[in-house]
């Protein structure tokens, strides 16, 4: 190879190395654009509304793309088709929740009961804070496709799991009293899910406050009380606070 030659293969890789560069810079940039991820959550829920109302087979890019009012060609610019929307949706709200429950799992600083109140109160300000999307992605679970259903399940079962080991861990230390921990786990689990049935942005209530009473709830149901040393003054507390909470419940459901 001549030296000139040389010189300009060494100057095409200068340029192909800066626009590598360029690109990683831009891509870096684009991945913490509080801009791109607010429009890309949009699409998200936009398309989530369409498939609950249209069908996600009928639903189109050009559908979503005319409900949040962009052009074809910019939805491609954050998902490629509707089955990466669709796998985002999946990521979202199965997927990442049980990645966040496999860390609180693992970290060994916790009680299961501090465990449990964490999940619960963790979980319900996730699900209150997503508008109805949780609701929307719940009635979908029939359309969504069969390359993203063992990642759906899989996720699903893995929350599950999550329950039912906790209760299970808090029975053997003494923590919780003698139940069935796969009943318990889908009682205290149904629990939380059907808060975004009933919850209202414009309620006196955040999403924080109404998972603390949650988590009360199902802990008092759980814990262990020994009925014998329980005295009237304290079984009638005990009860007049779940009165409270249950008809502050009740008036959050009108």
């Amino acid at each position: 190879m001549n030296q000139s030659s040389a010189a300009a293969e060494k100057d095409g890789e200068g340029r192909n190395g800066r626009a590598s560069a360029s690109r990683s810079t831009s891509e870096a940039r684009s991945a913490t654009n509080p801009r791109k991820e607010l429009v890309r959550e949009q699409l998200i829920d936009i398309a989530a509304q369409l498939f609950d109302s249209k069908g996600y087979v009928q639903t189109s890019i050009n559908d979503i793309a005319r409900a949040i009012g962009l052009g074809r060609s910019a939805v491609y610019h954050y998902f490629r088709n509707k089955e990466e929307i669709l796998a985002a949706l999946v990521e979202s709200e199965a997927l990442t929740p049980s990645h966040q429950l496999q860390d609180l799992m693992e970290q060994p600083n916790l009680t299961p009961r501090d465990r449990l109140r964490r999940a619960i109160v963790d979980g319900i300000k996730r699900r209150l804070s997503s508008g109805s999307r949780f609701i929307l992605f719940a009635r979908l679970e029939t359309q969504i496709p069969d390359e993203l259903g063992p990642r759906y399940n899989q996720g699903r079962r893995d929350i599950y799991d999550f329950y039912v080991r906790c209760i299970a861990e808090g029975i053997e230390c003494g923590e919780f009293r003698e139940v069935d921990p796969k009943i318990a786990a889908f009682a205290v689990i149904g629990m939380a899910n059907w808060t975004s049935r009933w919850y209202s942005p414009a309620g006196v209530r955040q999403p924080e406050e109404i998972g603390e009473i949650i988590a009360d709830l199902a802990l008092h149901a759980l814990t262990v009380r020994e009925s014998a040393v329980q005295d009237d003054t304290g079984i009638r507390n005990t009860l007049g606070q779940m009165r409270e909470q249950i008809d502050w419940l009740e008036r959050n459901l009108t």
